[in-house]
């Protein structure tokens, strides 16, 4: 959530100061002058830049040291409205730990003097304007209509003050230089040449989804107490230095939440017969990003750097977002109107070193305060802050490096009758760095920096900015191990429900919609290949080819590099339900009611077996035999085509899993009761056992997934529940024959979720299951959950893979997310879907 408190305009005076008779340690604040009822507004800044407020007499105990005193005017705000401020400019005073400080803040009404030059417009003045234009030079041509007396008399030298209108909603004040009657043209001018003497106080709640608030495309309101911005910015920049040549691609996105109400407090205060000097101002601010805030960054870079060449410099790269309008207010110097406008602008960057390319990202729940006291008189600036943040990282795969500090940043930026105020700007960031020789280092920093400013406005000519805060923290390293459980990184936007594998070198190929994707370790996407029709599953060839068929029937072999091999000619819906490869060049099919082949090499049509029912899967035996499914039966074929036997077992829609010594696994839904079968080698039924739970009652399911063998031949088997007295939907059963009419397994896990992806079993004894909510990892030696992880919305059929630096990935209905295992694909077993991670369906 977002909390910003402003206080802007405020003049800080204190009557006088001592220290006789305070003890050390105190500061001694007296207040006078103020109607009872009306508290007082006194901040007092320390050098550390923290601040306090204090409303009546106070004795504060401060720590030893030097701080700015300072009252600010109350009341107003109204038109007309009686306006208290104090008599004297603010000042310095000194706590010693031996003796304090006392400070007296003496309050009076303030009497509003118009300058003698200002003609403020009544409301039909200013209703009367149909257009405000701004040129380059400064100047601003503003059309009235109707021939009002207030305009029509208007001289040069003039100051004009016109309200809010439909032309001009922010209002607008400015020297006239000329005047047809018509037209007029100002230029820019000062507060304090609109009033010689006067304040105006201003306090507000607003909240975000009132009426009046105008919130840019890109907000979604999450609950009732956040608006949050999604960010999604490409930044590209391209140069040279020396004899580098480089261009760098940086894709920043992300989530900046708001909170529903920001609270905002203004006040100012002028009077130029004391001085001809510039207003004093106090400016406040406070922002609180929440924990839904998140930062990811994709970098990309091409390089050509002879040998032993200097890494080339970006500038940053920065891109504004449309603001986010707080509505307008008017508030009241005597007969004076100034409009308030407060916007909050986010602003995207990124830029630093490149010698490649990196994935990061960071979630950042940071509260930060700041702001600055200005004395007019003094023309003295003091800043003050206060912070505290929290980052956790998303765990950064490294493909290559760079030094790369990227950032999506809220500035609050106050606009007083159209022109910039006072702002402040929070930049939390995320910098990684990496250096790759014989070894490969790498550091991921958080950091934050607060800065504060006001523009060249309110007759402060010099403009003012400052850095109230740099802190950054290193949040990861090449030497950490993320935590099991922990997200390492993510690829977003789209549905991983059509398979998933990965190849040696961590590529992870995954059917979505109608294409093939293909994504490097990081989970960088890498190319997309586009098929007829929704994709059904994928495999990989020991060469590296991807095989994927669709919901139309058509075979497809893609290259390692995402370019077509070949494809057949569509076969019709559903006639290629499962794919196996097997050693000797052949791609074999299940589908519709027949088993068919395909040359690996150039997809032309090998041998087929209609078997006279619907087939399911098929999977290949060390020996090359082929084994396929049907509605009633599990049928052996020879490697060169035919049926050499068939085994009646309870079968139903779905795979095979088979055991390292060749007995097949089935399993079956039947009357609701889970059921699973196993056909040894020799094409013989060697036994048949229904399921029951704990409370030796039937296990039943609406569906299951594949099954999956683990090393000490435990089958594990995932449902999806009809009632949850009854599935427990992650069985573990064991691999004997059954001693009862109903078996009880030997644990069941109960995750009350849908369940059809096949679970893939780790070197580390766990089982990882996706359901249509979670990933999770599920202890193998006793069913008790080890960890697990959101996955959003998810119906997908794909089974879990496994990368070398022992995260697992999975596929939902919104992309892949990468956590953390601590293990490995179990192997010499049928561990996943297709029983490896190419799930080529091949025992070997």
């Amino acid at each position: 959530m977002l909390l910003l408190l402003l206080g802007l305009f405020t003049l800080a005076a204190c009557g006088g100061q001592s220290g006789g008779g305070v003890p050390g340690g105190v500061l001694r604040v007296r207040i006078t002058g103020l109607p009872a009822g009306t508290a007082a507004v006194v901040k007092v800044i320390g050098m550390d830049q923290s601040e306090r407020t204090v409303t009546a007499d106070t004795d504060l105990k401060v720590p030893p040291g030097t701080y700015v005193v300072s009252g600010l005017a109350v009341g107003g705000g109204e038109k007309d409205a009686p306006v208290y401020a104090p008599s004297v400019t603010s000042q310095e005073v000194t706590v010693g730990s031996g003796a304090g400080a006392a400070v007296k803040v003496e309050y009076g009404l303030l009497q509003t003097k118009i300058s003698p030059e200002t003609r403020v417009a009544d409301d039909a003045a200013s209703a009367s304007l149909t257009s405000l234009v701004q040129g380059s030079d400064g100047r601003t041509t503003l059309t009235f209509s109707g021939g009002n007396p207030q305009i029509t008399a208007l001289k040069a030298g003039e100051i004009l003050v016109l309200g809010p209108s439909s032309a001009a909603p922010e209002g607008h004040f400015g020297r006239v230089v000329s005047n047809d009657g018509t037209t007029v043209v100002t230029e820019p001018a000062a507060m304090q040449d609109v009033i010689q003497r006067g304040a105006f106080v201003f306090s507000k709640t607003i909240d975000l989804s009132a009426p009046g608030v105008v919130l840019p495309q890109g907000i979604r309101r999450l609950d009732e107490f956040e608006q949050c911005l999604a960010v999604d910015k490409t930044l590209a920049a391209s140069g040279s230095g020396g004899s580098a040549a480089v261009g760098l691609t940086v894709r920043v996105s992300g989530t900046l939440c708001l909170s529903s109400e920001i609270t905002l407090t203004t006040s100012f205060n002028v009077d130029k017969n004391l001085k001809p000097l510039p207003p004093d101002v106090n400016f406040n601010a406070k922002f609180k990003t929440g924990d839904k805030t998140n930062l990811k960054v994709t970098a990309s870079a091409n390089v050509t750097t002879p040998a032993g060449a200097a890494p080339f410099d970006f500038p940053a790269l920065e891109v504004a977002l449309l603001p986010i309008s707080l509505g307008t207010y008017t508030v009241w110097t005597g007969p004076v109107p100034w409009v308030i406008t407060p916007n909050i602008r986010v602003y995207v960057g990124a830029g630093g070193t490149v010698t490649a390319g990196v994935q990061f990202g960071f979630k950042a729940d940071v509260e930060a305060g700041g702001g600055f006291f200005y004395d007019g008189k003094a023309n003295r600036f003091t800043p003050k802050s206060t912070r505290t943040q929290t980052f956790i990282p998303d765990w950064p795969p490294l493909t290559s490096t760079l030094d790369l500090r990227a950032y999506i940043s809220p500035s609050l930026e106050l606009i007083i009758n159209g022109l910039a105020g006072p702002f402040l700007r929070l930049d939390p960031y995320l910098r990684f760095k990496a250096n790759i020789g014989s070894t490969v280092d790498w550091k991921l920093l958080a950091g934050l920096d607060l800065s504060t400013g006001i523009t060249p406005l309110l007759g402060i000519a010099l403009g003012y900015s400052t850095l109230l805060y740099n802190y950054e923290e290193q949040i990861l390293s090449s030497s950490n191990t993320p935590n099991p459980g922990q997200t390492t990184t993510s690829a977003p936007g789209f549905a991983a429900s059509g398979g998933m594998v990965v190849g040696p070198d961590d590529t992870v190929y995954v059917g979505s919609g109608n294409s093939v994707r293909a994504f490097a370790n990081a989970l960088v996407p890498k190319w997309t290949y586009n098929t007829s029709s929704s994709v059904l599953g994928v495999s990989r060839g020991d060469d590296g080819t991807i095989y994927a068929w669709d919901f139309g029937g058509t075979l497809y072999a893609i290259n390692p590099d995402g370019t077509e091999k070949w494809k057949t000619d569509p076969l019709g819906n559903l006639e290629i339900r499962r794919v196996a490869l097997t050693a000797n060049g052949l791609v074999v099919t299940a589908g519709g009611n027949t088993v068919r082949t395909f040359s690996a090499a150039n997809g032309a049509p090998g041998w087929s077996d209609d078997v006279g029912e619907s087939v399911y899967s098929v999977v290949v035996d060390k020996s090359g035999n082929i084994w396929s499914n049907g509605s009633s039966s599990v049928r052996k074929h020879a490697p060169t085509g035919g049926v050499l036997a068939t085994v009646a077992a309870p079968s139903s829609p779905g795979g095979m899993a088979m055991a390292p010594d060749g007995t097949i696994y089935v399993r079956t839904i039947s009357n609701g009761v889970i059921q699973v079968s196993a056909v040894s080698p020799n094409a013989t039924l060697k036994w048949s056992k229904s399921l029951s739970n704990t409370n030796n009652e039937r296990a039943e399911a609406d569906s299951l997934s594949e099954p999956a063998v683990g090393p000490d031949g435990t089958i594990y088997i995932c449902g999806t529940p009809t009632d949850p007295k009854y599935t427990g939907s992650l069985f573990a059963v064991s691999p004997t024959a059954p001693t009862a009419s109903l078996e009880v397994p030997k644990w069941i896990y109960t995750h009350f979720e849908l369940c059809e992806a096949t679970p893939a079993v780790g070197n580390n004894g766990q089982v990882y299951i996706v359901t249509n909510k979670t990933l999770r990892a599920v202890n193998a030696s006793d069913g008790k959950l080890a960890w697990s992880v959101a996955a959003g919305n998810n119906d997908t059929e794909s089974s879990p893979v496994f990368l070398t630096n022992k995260s697992v990935v999975a596929g939902t209905s919104s992309g892949l997310i990468s956590v953390h295992a601590g293990g490995q694909l179990a192997t010499g077993t049928w561990a996943r879907e297709g029983g490896d991670a190419n799930s080529s369906r091949r025992m070997k």
